[in-house]
């Protein structure tokens, strides 16, 4: 193994394999929806992500150990686009489905999402009331250019227009501007309230990024903050971040960061700065050494802080990282110091298992015990899939009383493709 010295943000959530690495925190999948702009992201959104062309989803059931459970339904259109999905509530009582929203999609002749209307039931009247809709509107090169939201208003029988976002695109289809308004029904007119604007290099890398909102009183732009990014040698990247002093009227330094791309392309923090308003210059904050296997990735990550009393850099963190044979994270764990001890405790664990076809079957998060000194069970995710490939079931379970209790559970029934 080889060892290089870099300096790297020291504090979590830590960025490995292009995922972060956080604390044990459960988190369902897919059920249930949070809102419309969920769905509205792009069209798949209503989907496992792991569907392929071979099925398609027909339906997902949650079971929550706390007695909820829902149901979603889907139809699709003759390209494959899923037209409806209908999402049910079951009742404790009587165990019967009952309607809950409706999310109806409608799609452009290239099979881009257009619309998403989305309805509630209302078990009174028995019928599906609206609720919300979005338009989207796309360029020639396929990129969404406008999006609308809208509220359906009862007093009048009509769609009221929400919000809107409007990008302005270049000449190579890159995203030059993107503003935001709000509508405002007094005036009946929009309003904008934020607005960013992209840069980019003559090989299309961003090169920097400003953000603003307007300010009513005065009927412009007032400038918020912004993102500087400059490339070097050997996969460097550095990001400068500043933010918009209003007494000052210029901008201010924040934060520099100096990124470094692994051979799989997996962005990791090397240097991180702190910006000082007197003197406008950078100051040391946190760094990492890092060892790496013979295929490029990390297996050991020390963290240090620095120490301006002393002067000089003091350990606080360290990550160990373990793969498997397809190079598959398999394992992290983070280890921190323990003042009162003068030794290094355990702050998170976590282990991944895969099948031969590198799909991932288990997720286990461990806590430290302080007494044993040792890692104990937290939770865990089983994934299984179809033979086709697609995810069947997703089963969330609590570590209790020495065994492994269901939390709540997802399964996903699919139709075989013509």
């Amino acid at each position: 193994m080889k060892k290089i010295q870099l300096i790297l943000l020291c504090v979590l959530p830590v960025l490995v394999n292009g995922q972060l690495a956080e604390s044990c925190q459960k988190e369902l999948t897919k059920l249930p929806p949070v809102n419309i702009r969920q769905i509205l992201a792009h069209s798949s959104a209503v989907l496992p992500d792991s569907q392929n062309q071979v099925q398609r989803l027909d339906s997902a059931i949650f079971e929550g150990a706390n007695g909820r459970s829902q149901k979603r339904l889907f139809e699709y259109d003759a390209s494959g686009n899923a037209i409806l999905r209908t999402d049910f509530d079951r009742d404790r009582q009587s165990g019967q489905w009952r309607e809950n929203a409706r999310y109806e999609m409608h799609y452009t002749l290239q099979n881009k999402l257009s619309s998403v209307i989305l309805y509630q039931w209302n078990s009174q009247l028995n019928i599906w009331l609206k609720y919300q809709k979005n338009e989207s509107a796309y360029h020639s090169s396929g990129n969404r250019v406008l999006t609308v939201d809208y509220v359906w208003d009862e007093r009048t029988s009509n769609w009221q227009e929400y919000t809107k976002i409007q990008v302005m695109l270049d000449i190579n289809d890159s995203p030059v501007a993107e503003t935001h308004y709000k509508w405002d029904s007094s005036t009946k007119r929009w309003e904008e309230e934020t607005q960013k604007v992209t840069h980019y290099d003559w090989l299309g890398n961003m090169t920097l990024e400003s953000n603003s909102s307007w300010d009513r009183q005065t009927n412009r732009r007032v400038n918020s903050k912004k993102q500087a990014v400059t490339y070097g040698p050997q996969n460097y990247i550095t990001i400068d971040n500043y933010g918009w002093d209003k007494q000052l009227n210029s901008w201010i330094k924040e934060k520099s960061a100096k990124y470094v791309h692994d051979i799989k392309n997996n962005r990791t923090p090397v240097e991180i700065f702190d910006g000082h308003t007197q003197t406008g210059e950078w100051s040391n904050r946190e760094r990492y050494d890092f060892t790496f296997d013979a295929d490029g990735n990390i297996v050991i990550a020390e963290g240090f802080q620095w120490e301006a009393r002393s002067n000089s850099w003091e350990r606080c963190r360290q990550y160990n990282y373990l793969y498997d044979a397809g190079k598959n994270q398999t394992a992290i764990e983070c280890y921190v110091p323990d003042s009162r001890a003068d030794e290094w405790k355990g702050y998170f664990k976590t282990t991944y298992a895969f099948d031969e076809s590198d799909r991932k079957i288990q997720e286990v998060h461990y806590s430290w015990d302080a007494q044993t000194k040792t890692w104990i069970n937290g939770m865990k995710n089983d994934y299984t899939y179809t033979l086709s490939g697609n995810l069947k079931t997703n089963s969330i379970f609590d570590w209790m009383n020495n065994g492994w209790v269901v939390s709540s559970s997802e399964t996903f029934y699919y139709q075989e493709m013509q």
